[in-house]
Protein backbone atom coordinates (compact mmCIF):
# COMPACT_ATOMS: atom_id res chain seq x y z
CA UNK A 1 0.00 0.00 0.00
CA UNK A 2 2.94 2.07 -0.17
CA UNK A 3 3.00 3.05 -3.32
CA UNK A 4 0.27 5.36 -4.81
CA UNK A 5 -2.03 4.09 -6.76
CA UNK A 6 -2.73 7.06 -9.36
CA UNK A 7 0.91 6.56 -10.55
CA UNK A 8 1.11 2.63 -10.30
CA UNK A 9 -1.90 2.62 -12.75
CA UNK A 10 -0.82 5.24 -14.49
CA UNK A 11 -2.61 4.30 -18.05
CA UNK A 12 -0.97 3.43 -21.21
CA UNK A 13 -1.93 4.42 -24.78
CA UNK A 14 -3.98 1.24 -25.08
CA UNK A 15 -6.28 1.63 -21.48
CA UNK A 16 -6.26 5.75 -21.47
CA UNK A 17 -10.10 6.58 -20.39
CA UNK A 18 -11.94 9.52 -22.26
CA UNK A 19 -13.48 10.63 -25.42
CA UNK A 20 -11.54 13.76 -25.57
CA UNK A 21 -8.11 11.72 -24.65
CA UNK A 22 -8.69 9.57 -27.08
CA UNK A 23 -8.92 12.09 -29.41
CA UNK A 24 -5.81 13.17 -28.35
CA UNK A 25 -4.17 9.71 -28.56
CA UNK A 26 -5.50 9.00 -32.36
CA UNK A 27 -3.36 12.72 -33.42
CA UNK A 28 -0.62 11.25 -31.55
CA UNK A 29 -0.48 7.87 -33.34
CA UNK A 30 -0.94 9.73 -36.63
CA UNK A 31 1.91 11.79 -36.11
CA UNK A 32 3.87 9.32 -34.97
CA UNK A 33 3.77 6.06 -36.92
CA UNK A 34 3.93 6.90 -40.74
CA UNK A 35 7.56 8.75 -40.18
CA UNK A 36 9.65 8.57 -36.81
CA UNK A 37 12.21 11.00 -38.47
CA UNK A 38 9.11 14.18 -38.59
CA UNK A 39 9.62 16.96 -36.38
CA UNK A 40 6.70 16.53 -33.47
CA UNK A 41 4.99 19.46 -32.54
CA UNK A 42 5.16 20.94 -28.97
CA UNK A 43 1.88 20.26 -27.48
CA UNK A 44 -0.27 22.13 -24.84
CA UNK A 45 -2.83 20.06 -22.80
CA UNK A 46 -5.58 21.83 -21.02
CA UNK A 47 -8.50 21.30 -18.84
CA UNK A 48 -9.90 20.15 -14.95
CA UNK A 49 -7.68 18.25 -12.74
CA UNK A 50 -7.79 14.40 -12.66
CA UNK A 51 -8.66 13.91 -16.42
CA UNK A 52 -5.37 12.57 -17.52
CA UNK A 53 -3.07 15.28 -18.95
CA UNK A 54 -0.25 14.18 -17.21
CA UNK A 55 -0.49 10.50 -17.87
CA UNK A 56 -0.96 11.35 -21.44
CA UNK A 57 2.14 12.85 -21.21
CA UNK A 58 3.83 9.74 -19.45
CA UNK A 59 2.05 7.50 -22.14
CA UNK A 60 3.36 9.51 -24.55
CA UNK A 61 6.82 8.83 -23.67
CA UNK A 62 6.53 5.69 -23.51
CA UNK A 63 5.23 5.02 -26.66
CA UNK A 64 7.78 6.93 -28.34
CA UNK A 65 10.44 4.84 -25.88
CA UNK A 66 11.91 8.52 -25.41
CA UNK A 67 13.05 10.06 -21.85
CA UNK A 68 10.34 12.53 -20.34
CA UNK A 69 11.81 15.23 -18.27
CA UNK A 70 9.30 16.18 -15.79
CA UNK A 71 8.97 19.73 -14.25
CA UNK A 72 6.32 21.22 -12.03
CA UNK A 73 5.75 25.25 -12.43
CA UNK A 74 3.12 25.46 -9.43
CA UNK A 75 6.39 26.39 -6.95
CA UNK A 76 8.18 29.48 -6.81
CA UNK A 77 11.52 28.20 -7.97
CA UNK A 78 10.02 26.97 -11.23
CA UNK A 79 8.12 30.55 -12.72
CA UNK A 80 11.03 32.55 -13.34
CA UNK A 81 13.31 33.78 -16.37
CA UNK A 82 16.03 32.25 -14.25
CA UNK A 83 14.07 28.23 -14.56
CA UNK A 84 13.81 29.00 -18.18
CA UNK A 85 17.51 29.94 -18.50
CA UNK A 86 19.07 27.71 -16.02
CA UNK A 87 17.04 23.99 -16.09
CA UNK A 88 15.18 23.84 -19.33
CA UNK A 89 17.28 25.13 -22.21
CA UNK A 90 19.95 23.32 -21.70
CA UNK A 91 17.88 20.13 -22.11
CA UNK A 92 16.20 21.55 -24.61
CA UNK A 93 19.04 22.60 -26.62
CA UNK A 94 21.26 19.45 -26.11
CA UNK A 95 20.78 18.51 -29.69
CA UNK A 96 19.17 15.49 -27.78
CA UNK A 97 15.59 14.23 -28.78
CA UNK A 98 13.54 14.27 -25.23
CA UNK A 99 10.37 15.11 -24.03
CA UNK A 100 9.98 17.73 -21.74
CA UNK A 101 6.57 18.02 -19.53
CA UNK A 102 5.95 21.22 -17.93
CA UNK A 103 3.03 21.21 -15.75
CA UNK A 104 0.63 23.91 -14.69
CA UNK A 105 2.64 26.05 -16.87
CA UNK A 106 -0.02 28.82 -16.72
CA UNK A 107 2.32 29.58 -13.56
CA UNK A 108 5.07 30.51 -15.36
CA UNK A 109 5.69 34.56 -15.07
CA UNK A 110 4.71 36.75 -18.32
CA UNK A 111 8.22 37.50 -18.81
CA UNK A 112 9.70 33.83 -18.49
CA UNK A 113 6.30 32.49 -20.83
CA UNK A 114 8.21 35.11 -23.37
CA UNK A 115 11.57 33.75 -22.68
CA UNK A 116 10.00 30.16 -23.12
CA UNK A 117 8.96 31.04 -26.51
CA UNK A 118 11.90 31.49 -27.62
CA UNK A 119 13.20 28.42 -26.44
CA UNK A 120 10.79 26.52 -28.08
CA UNK A 121 10.89 28.22 -31.29
CA UNK A 122 15.00 26.80 -31.16
CA UNK A 123 15.42 23.49 -29.75
CA UNK A 124 16.31 19.60 -30.14
CA UNK A 125 12.98 18.29 -28.03
CA UNK A 126 9.38 18.43 -27.85
CA UNK A 127 7.73 20.32 -24.95
CA UNK A 128 4.30 19.19 -23.50
CA UNK A 129 2.32 21.99 -21.40
CA UNK A 130 -0.28 21.24 -18.84
CA UNK A 131 -2.33 23.82 -17.37
CA UNK A 132 -5.72 23.55 -16.15
CA UNK A 133 -7.03 27.26 -18.11
CA UNK A 134 -5.14 28.34 -20.98
CA UNK A 135 -6.00 31.78 -19.90
CA UNK A 136 -2.96 32.53 -17.85
CA UNK A 137 -1.13 31.69 -21.13
CA UNK A 138 0.58 34.47 -23.55
CA UNK A 139 -0.47 34.28 -26.73
CA UNK A 140 2.57 33.80 -28.44
CA UNK A 141 3.20 30.63 -26.39
CA UNK A 142 -0.07 28.85 -27.10
CA UNK A 143 0.05 29.72 -30.86
CA UNK A 144 3.42 27.13 -31.23
CA UNK A 145 1.92 24.61 -29.86
CA UNK A 146 -0.93 22.05 -30.65
CA UNK A 147 -3.44 22.29 -28.58
CA UNK A 148 -6.05 19.93 -26.61
CA UNK A 149 -8.75 20.37 -24.71
CA UNK A 150 -9.31 17.14 -22.18
CA UNK A 151 -12.45 16.96 -20.46
CA UNK A 152 -14.01 15.09 -17.30
CA UNK A 153 -14.04 11.68 -18.01
CA UNK A 154 -17.58 10.01 -17.78
CA UNK A 155 -18.42 7.72 -14.65
CA UNK A 156 -18.38 4.74 -16.82
CA UNK A 157 -14.90 5.00 -17.85
CA UNK A 158 -13.81 5.56 -14.44
CA UNK A 159 -16.00 2.91 -13.01
CA UNK A 160 -13.98 0.43 -15.35
CA UNK A 161 -10.70 1.69 -14.27
CA UNK A 162 -11.20 1.58 -10.49
CA UNK A 163 -12.48 -1.50 -11.00
CA UNK A 164 -9.54 -2.82 -13.17
CA UNK A 165 -7.04 -1.36 -10.21
CA UNK A 166 -9.16 -3.44 -7.00
CA UNK A 167 -8.10 -6.60 -10.14
CA UNK A 168 -4.84 -5.57 -10.42
CA UNK A 169 -4.66 -5.30 -5.97
CA UNK A 170 -6.25 -8.13 -5.98
CA UNK A 171 -8.54 -6.59 -3.76
CA UNK A 172 -12.52 -7.41 -3.11
CA UNK A 173 -14.66 -4.81 -1.04
CA UNK A 174 -16.99 -6.88 -0.39
CA UNK A 175 -20.91 -6.23 0.69
CA UNK A 176 -20.15 -2.54 0.55
CA UNK A 177 -18.68 -2.44 -2.97
CA UNK A 178 -21.96 -0.58 -4.77
CA UNK A 179 -22.07 2.11 -1.76
CA UNK A 180 -18.30 2.20 -1.72
CA UNK A 181 -17.88 2.78 -5.45
CA UNK A 182 -20.77 4.85 -6.29
CA UNK A 183 -19.49 7.53 -3.40
CA UNK A 184 -16.43 7.75 -4.86
CA UNK A 185 -17.85 8.31 -8.31
CA UNK A 186 -20.45 10.54 -7.22
CA UNK A 187 -18.20 12.87 -5.22
CA UNK A 188 -15.58 13.07 -7.50
CA UNK A 189 -17.25 13.58 -10.76
CA UNK A 190 -15.01 13.50 -13.80
CA UNK A 191 -11.94 13.54 -11.83
CA UNK A 192 -10.40 9.89 -12.42
CA UNK A 193 -6.94 10.82 -10.11
CA UNK A 194 -9.19 11.58 -7.12
CA UNK A 195 -11.50 8.71 -7.29
CA UNK A 196 -8.09 6.32 -7.52
CA UNK A 197 -6.72 8.19 -4.16
CA UNK A 198 -10.23 8.14 -2.63
CA UNK A 199 -10.20 4.23 -3.42
CA UNK A 200 -6.36 3.69 -1.90
CA UNK A 201 -7.27 5.60 1.06
CA UNK A 202 -10.47 3.55 1.44
CA UNK A 203 -8.21 0.11 1.23
CA UNK A 204 -6.16 1.46 3.12
CA UNK A 205 -8.23 2.51 6.27
CA UNK A 206 -10.11 -1.14 5.53
CA UNK A 207 -7.27 -3.50 5.96
CA UNK A 208 -5.92 -1.66 8.65
CA UNK A 209 -8.92 -0.04 11.01
CA UNK A 210 -11.52 -2.25 9.70
CA UNK A 211 -15.16 -1.90 7.87
CA UNK A 212 -16.54 0.73 10.04
CA UNK A 213 -13.70 3.31 9.96
CA UNK A 214 -13.25 2.59 5.99
CA UNK A 215 -17.36 3.36 5.73
CA UNK A 216 -17.35 6.26 7.71
CA UNK A 217 -14.13 7.84 5.77
CA UNK A 218 -16.35 7.29 2.53
CA UNK A 219 -19.89 9.03 4.12
CA UNK A 220 -17.09 11.87 5.16
CA UNK A 221 -15.74 12.72 1.49
CA UNK A 222 -19.14 12.19 0.26
CA UNK A 223 -20.26 15.25 2.50
CA UNK A 224 -23.41 17.67 1.78
CA UNK A 225 -21.79 19.40 -1.48
CA UNK A 226 -24.48 19.87 -4.13
CA UNK A 227 -23.46 21.87 -7.25
CA UNK A 228 -27.26 22.58 -8.11
CA UNK A 229 -27.97 24.06 -4.56
CA UNK A 230 -24.63 26.09 -4.44
CA UNK A 231 -25.44 27.59 -7.70
CA UNK A 232 -29.20 28.22 -6.83
CA UNK A 233 -27.82 30.39 -3.92
CA UNK A 234 -25.17 32.02 -5.53
CA UNK A 235 -27.70 32.89 -8.56
CA UNK A 236 -30.17 34.86 -5.42
CA UNK A 237 -27.02 36.48 -4.36
CA UNK A 238 -27.31 35.43 -0.82
CA UNK A 239 -23.25 34.61 -0.25
CA UNK A 240 -23.73 33.38 3.42
CA UNK A 241 -25.89 30.39 2.16
CA UNK A 242 -23.70 29.97 -0.33
CA UNK A 243 -20.77 29.67 2.13
CA UNK A 244 -21.76 27.85 4.50
CA UNK A 245 -22.49 25.07 2.01
CA UNK A 246 -18.75 25.19 0.91
CA UNK A 247 -17.93 24.77 4.91
CA UNK A 248 -20.17 21.67 4.93
CA UNK A 249 -17.09 20.04 3.14
CA UNK A 250 -14.02 19.71 4.44
CA UNK A 251 -11.76 19.09 0.60
CA UNK A 252 -12.16 22.55 -0.74
CA UNK A 253 -10.09 21.06 -3.85
CA UNK A 254 -12.62 18.44 -4.35
CA UNK A 255 -15.71 20.63 -3.94
CA UNK A 256 -13.61 22.85 -6.63
CA UNK A 257 -13.22 19.50 -8.57
CA UNK A 258 -17.05 19.63 -9.16
CA UNK A 259 -17.80 23.15 -9.51
CA UNK A 260 -15.81 22.42 -12.48
CA UNK A 261 -17.29 19.46 -13.67
CA UNK A 262 -20.85 21.19 -13.21
CA UNK A 263 -19.17 24.38 -15.84
CA UNK A 264 -18.38 22.68 -18.04
CA UNK A 265 -21.65 19.87 -18.55
CA UNK A 266 -22.98 23.50 -18.69
CA UNK A 267 -20.55 25.20 -21.17
CA UNK A 268 -17.74 26.17 -19.17
CA UNK A 269 -18.88 29.56 -18.25
CA UNK A 270 -15.58 31.29 -17.99
CA UNK A 271 -16.13 33.38 -15.37
CA UNK A 272 -16.65 30.62 -13.42
CA UNK A 273 -12.95 28.90 -14.59
CA UNK A 274 -11.40 31.57 -13.77
CA UNK A 275 -12.83 32.26 -10.34
CA UNK A 276 -11.89 28.16 -9.75
CA UNK A 277 -8.02 29.08 -11.62
CA UNK A 278 -8.12 32.01 -8.87
CA UNK A 279 -8.89 29.87 -6.29
CA UNK A 280 -6.84 27.02 -7.09
CA UNK A 281 -3.87 29.82 -6.98
CA UNK A 282 -4.53 30.96 -3.69
CA UNK A 283 -4.15 27.71 -2.02
CA UNK A 284 -1.34 27.02 -3.94
CA UNK A 285 0.17 30.44 -2.36
CA UNK A 286 -0.53 29.19 0.93
CA UNK A 287 -3.58 31.56 2.14
CA UNK A 288 -5.92 29.75 4.47
CA UNK A 289 -9.32 27.69 3.49
CA UNK A 290 -11.72 29.71 5.11
CA UNK A 291 -10.47 32.96 3.11
CA UNK A 292 -9.87 31.07 -0.37
CA UNK A 293 -13.55 29.52 0.16
CA UNK A 294 -15.06 33.25 1.09
CA UNK A 295 -13.28 34.90 -1.87
CA UNK A 296 -14.58 32.28 -4.30
CA UNK A 297 -18.16 32.88 -2.96
CA UNK A 298 -17.81 36.52 -3.33
CA UNK A 299 -16.74 36.25 -6.37
CA UNK A 300 -19.29 33.95 -7.60
CA UNK A 301 -22.19 36.19 -6.22
CA UNK A 302 -20.57 38.92 -8.27
CA UNK A 303 -20.56 36.77 -11.68
CA UNK A 304 -24.17 36.00 -10.94
CA UNK A 305 -26.63 34.62 -12.42
CA UNK A 306 -25.47 31.96 -13.91
CA UNK A 307 -26.69 29.39 -16.47
CA UNK A 308 -29.68 31.28 -16.99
Amino acid sequence: MSEVWAIKHRPSFKTMAGVSQNEVLSYLRSITKEDDSLSLPHLLFHGPAGVGKTSMAYAFADHLDTTLHVFNASSKATRGIEFIEKELTPIARSGIDCLILLDEADQITKSAQMALKGVLENCSCTFILTCNNTSGLIDPLKSRCASFAFTPINNAECRIALHGILFEENVALGDSAAFVMNAILDSHEGDLRSMVNALQSYVSILKHSGERKALAFIEKILGTFSCDTFIEYINDKDFTRALKLMESVDDIRNTLNIIMAHTISKGANMNVVSHIVTAYRDLQFGMPEPIVRAGFCRSMVLSAPLYV
